[in-house]
């Protein structure tokens, strides 16, 4: 994972700028967004697509490991668990290479 981040370092620091930009925009017009669902499905469509672009650079596919708590599957990125929120420590991470 360490190597597909550094790999794809400029286009995350792109991602990350227009995400800051788009919370920017948002703390600026928040009065307007607030009365206007569509709006808020809009912002929300446009920060998924950022997250999914991210998420598509740096993830390695079928890299996983059990939630220590739950069982869930993780992906090794994550710093908790999806389903039960507990902190996933790196500790874990070591134990299943």
């Amino acid at each position: 994972m360490t190597n597909r981040i550094i790999d794809f370092s400029e286009k995350l620091l792109d991602i990350s700028q227009r995400k800051s930009d788009l919370l920017h925009s948002i703390v600026e017009h928040i009065d307007d967004i607030k009365n206007n669902t569509i709006f808020m499905e809009e912002i929300e469509s446009v920060y998924m697509e950022l997250f999914d672009e991210e998420v598509s650079l740096i993830r390695e596919k079928e890299i996983t490991m059990p939630c220590p708590g739950c069982g869930f599957e993780c992906d090794r990125i994550s710093s908790y668990c999806m389903a039960c929120g507990l902190k996933l420590h790196e500790q874990s991470f070591r134990d299943d290479m």
